[in-house]
């Protein structure tokens, strides 16, 4: 009977280290429940997905000429810019997804200090994002594809942002502003007896096709450059303008930005103009799963667990006024639920994109 209860309790004596090596390896608490100066572990997170919308906006400047007070002596049924302004039209938006940390699915780990025995090992992005968990020797680090950044669309300029030559060429010491309209008028005359000329068949080079575009652009080209001298100029230019969003459970439609065609863009709730809404309607996908509530991630302390996330997937809509601009279905990380999953002997591989466990190897 002795030998027995001593077999007994030599073998309960061992299960209970090997339960309490277990539990030892490490802990995942909150992020906002860590003692501050508390050492020995590391902090890891979740993705959340930001909404990155680039508005494509058409800027049209109105230059006044420099001769304009003169221009309704020689173009009377010809609008002429009076006021230098810029007028702003919406032409287009566009939607993309983009993983960054999630601050509320923060958390660290306290690693076990006790020698002996297997180690949890983490791998985790510069950026705090995890990217894998194991225990022992079941960490070899895993290739990640980088992520490149969308190259942002570059503006693009339509239109001369300045007045050619053709003013500085008539610029004469002594000459009055209303001696120089009446000189831009008479060369406007003249360029366009020489297109007349040209259309008609007047002029022998204008039998080649080619030999007659260029000249007709060049005499064209003239024309415009002598006339914006009177009536001004519209510069036109296309730019993009990136407005993020990060969507939450408790505010369906959000207010980014306002729009107005004097004003343009403004982002966030001030300026005038035309509300911009983003609206984020979820599916419930993951309605069915029974995961913890936030008070209770936030409250608690996970012995050899790490928090893992099933996205959501949802349909965002983004509308000015109520009009639809552009509406897609999404994965929205943050809408989806908060699970654990214990660490044992197995490797757990992450999606960076949108913190669900995508592989398990068993060691």
């Amino acid at each position: 009977m002795n030998k027995f209860v001593t077999k007994f309790l030599l073998a309960l004596l061992a299960m209970t280290a090997m339960a309490g090596q277990a539990r030892a390896q490490f802990t995942t608490t909150f992020a906002k429940n860590v003692t501050p100066g508390q050492q020995n572990g590391l902090y890891y997170s979740l993705p959340q997905t930001m909404l990155k919308l680039d508005f494509v906006i058409e800027e049209t400047e109105l230059v006044k000429g420099p001769l304009s007070d003169y221009a309704s002596n020689y173009f009377e049924m010809e609008d002429y810019v009076e006021y230098e302004t810029t007028e702003y039209q919406l032409l287009d938006v566009k939607m993309s997804a983009v993983a960054n940390p999630d601050p509320n699915a923060l958390f660290f780990v306290t690693i076990n200090s006790a020698r002996g025995g297997s180690k949890a090992q983490f791998d985790v992005m510069p950026n705090g994002i995890i990217r894998s968990v194991g225990i022992g020797n079941a960490t070899e680090a895993e290739a990640v594809t980088p992520v490149v950044a969308a190259t942002e669309p570059q503006s693009c300029c339509q239109a001369e942002t300045a007045f050619g030559t053709g003013f500085t060429g008539l610029m004469t010491a002594g000459k009055s502003n209303a001696q120089l309209a009446k000189e831009v008028a008479d060369q406007i005359a003249e360029i366009r007896k020489a297109k007349f000329y040209l259309i008609s068949g007047d002029v022998e080079m204008a039998s080649n096709p080619e030999t007659f575009s260029a000249m007709y652009k060049r005499l064209d080209d003239m024309e415009k450059e002598y006339t914006s001298l009177l009536l001004g100029k519209r510069v036109v230019r296309q730019v993009v303008t990136t407005v993020y969003v990060i969507p939450n459970k408790e505010v369906v439609t959000q207010t980014v930005a306002k729009f107005s065609e004097t004003d343009g863009l403004t982002v966030g709730t001030g300026g005038s103009g035309s509300m911009i809404t983003v609206q984020t309607l979820s599916l419930n996908t993951t309605a069915a799963i029974n995961a913890p509530s936030q008070s209770a991630v936030e409250s608690m302390s996970y012995e050899n667990k790490v928090f893992y996330r099933i996205p959501e997937t949802a349909n965002v809509k983004v509308a000015i006024d109520g009009h639809t601009l552009i509406e897609e279905r999404l994965i929205v990380n943050q809408l989806g639920a908060l699970l654990t999953a214990p660490v044992t002997n197995a490797k757990l591989v992450f999606d960076t994109e949108t913190g669900q466990i995508v592989n398990m190897r068993m060691q």
